[in-house]
């Protein structure tokens, strides 16, 4: 299993930010995590995958992805790209930045929130990169410190606002709580983040909440976008993903101790998810 490691940046302690800026024929860099909020942008790098965390995409002629997680694992990977001339710009942004009772205020309110989704990390819609392109590219090559603030503080702005953004990685993968809004959720987010490794049936969670099973069903997938048993296999499925990466396990134990009941359940429903096998996750890293 290729190890991942945590990234020295060349963010320097006395600024916001750092972009580097680079045309390659290949992507080499291994898969990293680091302590800075990290803001990549890919162009003409078609047919290429980007995993971040348990997501593994194949992505388009454009990418941006904003990942604001120190243990959260990325990497870009050839995949079928065939180009020769691909252009990238990685920004790296101090967390700091982002404390203290100024980033509190009212006017920075949509930021904060992207921030929180970027956790899993973030990915833009190509629309949005196409929109937001020159300004990428102009901060790059901005030459006046104080003017490119201004401007990295504009783009994330900009960014905070498009409602398609996607995020990434699954809530269970990083160890986050799940939030919802409506308490009979959160009961049942809660009640499966305790007991997913057990059988945990349609009636037990519709037990919980005093609903029917039927209702409860329609209820839950109108509040998150999914039933409660597609909710309990991505769960499950997210945990199954950070053990393959963090302990010596076989597959076949964590697919058990993550509440699979057959091997072959367990493969047939991380492929349909990730889009490879438990063993070709691992080995991704």
């Amino acid at each position: 299993m290729r190890e991942s490691f945590t990234e020295i940046t060349r963010l320097e302690p006395l600024d916001i930010f750092y972009v580097g800026e680079r045309h390659k024929t290949y992507f080499e860099y291994p898969a990293h995590c680091h302590e800075v909020y990290e803001l990549n942008f890919v162009e003409n790098a078609a047919g290429a995958t980007r995993t971040i965390g348990d997501s593994h995409e194949t992505i388009g002629y454009l990418d941006l992805v904003l990942v604001a997680n120190s243990k959260l694992v990325h990497v870009w990977e050839q995949g079928t790209c065939p180009q020769h001339d691909i252009y990238e710009i990685t920004i790296h942004i101090d967390p700091d930045a982002f404390n203290g009772s100024f980033m509190n205020k009212r006017a920075f309110v949509s930021i904060r929130r992207m921030l929180e989704r970027a956790q899993r990390g973030l990915a833009f819609p190509e629309p949005a990169i196409q929109i937001l392109h020159d300004d990428i590219v102009n901060l790059a090559h901005s030459n006046d410190s104080f003017a490119a603030v201004i401007r990295l503080w504009n783009l994330l702005y900009r960014l905070s606002l498009v409602e398609d953004a996607r995020e990434l990685s699954s809530s269970s993968f990083i160890g986050a709580r799940e939030e919802n809004e409506d308490e009979r959720v959160r009961r049942t987010i809660d009640y499966i983040a305790e007991r997913y490794m057990q059988d945990i049936s349609l009636q037990e969670l519709a037990d919980l909440v005093c609903m029917a099973p039927e209702s409860f069903s329609r209820f839950f997938r109108n509040k998150t976008g999914r039933t409660p048993n597609r909710y309990l296999i991505d769960y499950r499925l997210g945990i199954a993903a950070r053990m393959l990466l963090t302990t010596s396990l076989s597959v076949s134990q964590i697919g058990f101790s993550c509440g699979f009941n057959t091997l072959s359940h367990f493969n047939r429903l991380f492929r349909e998810s990730k889009g490879c096998t438990p063993s070709e996750f691992r080995e991704r890293f």
